[in-house]
This record gives C-alpha cells, sequence and structure tokens, in this order.
C-alpha cells in the first residue's frame, strides 16, 4: 500500500452487489463528458481505501478491441492519480469508485486524460 503506481487485484471493484449499489440511486455521479464517475461511501473488504470499476458500453463498441484498449488507457490515468485519491481520503473511509465511458468514438488520451482529472479533482473536493 505504499507509494507504488501499480493497479493492485484487490483496487478492482468486482464485487457484484456493491456495483449494483452505485447504480441504484445511492452513490454520487459526476459528469464530465464522456466520462461519468460514480462514487459510494462503503466498507469494502480490501486495505485500500478505494476499489474502482471501469465500463464501457458494449453497443457503442462492437469489438471488444475497442472496449479493452479504451479500459487500459482510463485504468492508465486512474493507476497514475490514485495516490491524490488516497491522500484525500481520511478516517479510514473507503469508496467504491466507478468509470463509464459514455463516448461513441474512440478517445485521444490527452481529452480522456483531461476529463477524468477534472473529475477526480472534483470527487477530491466533494469528500474533503
Amino acid at each position: 500500500m505504499g507509494t507504488s503506481n501499480t493497479f493492485h487485484k484487490k483496487e478492482k471493484l468486482s464485487h457484484k452487489e456493491t456495483i449494483d449499489s452505485i447504480f441504484n440511486k445511492k452513490g454520487e455521479s459526476i459528469f464530465n463528458p464522456p466520462i461519468l464517475f460514480v462514487y459510494l461511501k462503503k466498507e469494502l473488504k480490501t486495505p485500500y481505501p478505494c476499489q474502482f470499476f471501469i465500463s464501457v458500453g458494449k453497443r457503442k463498441f462492437k469489438k471488444a478491441v475497442d472496449r479493452n484498449r479504451i479500459k487500459r488507457q482510463i485504468t492508465d490515468i486512474i493507476r497514475l492519480q490514485k495516490q491524490r485519491i488516497y491522500q484525500s481520503i481520511k478516517n479510514d473511509a473507503q469508496y467504491a469508485i466507478g468509470v463509464i465511458y459514455l463516448g461513441k468514438e474512440m478517445p485521444d488520451y490527452q481529452i480522456l486524460e483531461k476529463k477524468l482529472t477534472l473529475s477526480i479533482d472534483e470527487f477530491i473536493k466533494r469528500i474533503e
């Protein structure tokens, strides 16, 4: 849990009930098109302060190659910025965070990074 920039398996949110609870009007959201950033303060079974899940719509991107590329880009951006998120979380609180890509075309990495950074900044501002 040090200052490593790796994205560990335990940082990935895979618990279906937690993911469902984020979307069933319990979680809060930040929308910076084409990124929807949703989060929910919840106790998680992980030593990390956050767990992330990343979703790209199958209807808009038929090829798994395209969906996976976008997910990899988003994961990379989160991996590089997660220390900022972790440092802003206080009192052993834990958050389930979802990042959903809602765009219709393949994103440029710089645009994706800018929009996701804006969402992360807003998230940090809201939890402090």
